[in-house]
């Protein structure tokens, strides 16, 4: 995928960490995502390794006190910051019970400011019901990059617990800023068909077309054809066919682009193919000679005659 995607991503997990608009971030953009992770996993050890000592004294003070108290003093006396450096030290056991004994709202907060890789066992213990309604509270809050971050800690269940509490935008762009994006194509496996329609009209209906590439180019090539070929993806209008096309350029995403033209039916290929042609003016020589051979190593240009004219490779 391309670096540009990658490190807006990285961007916006940066920008939630130190609670920073994304756009005062952007001169990140010319860093290469790599460093920019980096740097984000840095300052996240530096928060959770700030007063250690103390807060390993409360972790261990804690094991003397019902588990009904404990939540009540997280809640009461802590707050979901410190309560959320603990979370990590108690013992996994306890504290899935006493993450049972409190609000949702307050979990929430907590989800927000915890590191996964320091809970992973509490994470991973947690019902899937709850796993739920904390998602639930982190939709409506709009807290896409925390949602992210806690997918790789989850069970099957609870990751079907979760989608179900995903509308098919907020999917997206959680997906987008995924912590472990190897584990895409496992959890869009998980998906109904329904729900493959879905991503696709949310993504026409918010141009979110960036986020369905980046998506497509973590699948395997038969789940990216489940995307691409589903039946909102077939029936997309001009309008929003012509938006998904220019994505392509902007991001460079030719090579997932290749790969599911191979199965595109006859008619729906060229319409895509002239939408891609039309935009294709905006690309220096160079560009364009790299498209056309990114086409031709994929042996796809035959089908693809208008974008094949525009490249200037023949009639």
């Amino acid at each position: 995928m391309s670096e540009g995607l990658d490190a807006r991503a990285e961007i916006f997990k940066l920008a939630r960490l130190l609670r920073r608009d994304p756009a005062a971030l952007e001169y990140l953009e010319q860093v290469p995502s790599t460093d920019i992770r980096a740097l984000r996993e840095q300052v996240t050890d530096m928060l959770f390794t700030a007063h250690g000592h103390a807060l390993s004294r409360l972790a261990a003070a804690s094991k003397v006190l019902p588990v009904g108290l404990i939540a009540i003093i997280g809640e009461r006396a802590f707050g979901p910051v410190l309560a959320a450096r603990i979370a990590g030290m108690l013992e996994p056991s306890r504290a899935i019970d006493v993450a049972a004994k409190l609000p949702t709202s307050f979990l929430a907060e907590v989800a927000i400011d915890i590191d996964p890789r320091r809970a992973s066992d509490v994470i991973a213990g947690i019902p899937p019901q709850q796993i739920a309604a904390v998602t639930r509270e982190l939709v409506r809050r709009e807290e896409h990059v925390t949602m992210g971050r806690f997918v790789g800690h989850l069970s099957d269940e609870a990751i079907l617990a979760a989608l179900e509490a995903l509308d098919d935008r907020t999917l997206l762009r959680v997906g987008f800023v995924l912590e472990e994006k190897d584990r895409l194509d496992h959890i869009v496996s998980l998906l109904p068909e329904r729900r493959l329609n879905g991503v696709t009209e949310a993504a026409a209906a918010a141009n979110l077309w960036p986020e369905v590439l980046d998506l497509l180019a973590h699948l395997s090539k038969q789940r990216r054809s489940a995307v691409a070929l589903s039946a909102a993806a077939i029936s997309l209008d001009d309008a929003a066919l012509a938006r998904f096309a220019w994505a392509v350029i902007q991001e460079d995403a030719w090579d997932p682009l290749f790969e599911i033209a191979e199965r595109m039916p006859e008619h729906e290929l060229a319409r895509f193919a002239g939408a891609l042609a039309d935009h294709l003016s905006n690309l220096d020589p160079a560009d364009r000679e790299r498209v056309l051979a990114h086409g031709q190593s994929a042996g796809i240009l035959e089908r693809l005659g208008p974008l094949r004219v525009a490249l200037g490779s023949g009639p």
